[in-house]
């Protein structure tokens, strides 16, 4: 007996969308699980959205952004030290801005 053909009883087939990626299941060692762990939670996005992004990198051979990101990421950090407000100070002191729009 199928459950369509009982009265009050209602089967409703949803088919998956049709898409150009599949399921890759890995196991990896704890290191990369860390590593993915302490980027995901940095980056805020999923563990899989990182080994993504890694792994089409590598396949497409650009890791432009991620470098810029990182150089991003690093210059903030380094702008909230005291030392580095002290030494932008002095070089807008010095600095030479003539000609400069």
């Amino acid at each position: 007996m199928r459950l369509a053909s009982i009265p009050g009883v209602y089967c409703i087939h949803m088919s998956r969308p049709k898409t150009d990626s599949a399921v890759l299941t890995l196991r990896v060692p704890a290191r990369v699980h860390r590593y993915l762990t302490r980027e995901a939670r940095r980056r805020r996005q999923t563990r899989s959205d990182i080994a993504r992004s890694i792994l089409q990198e590598r396949v497409d051979g650009s890791s432009e952004s991620d470098v810029l990101d990182e150089a991003r990421r690093q210059s903030l950090l380094v702008s909230k030290r005291r030392s580095e407000r002290e030494a932008l100070a002095f070089l807008d002191a010095v600095a030479d801005r003539r000609g400069w729009k």
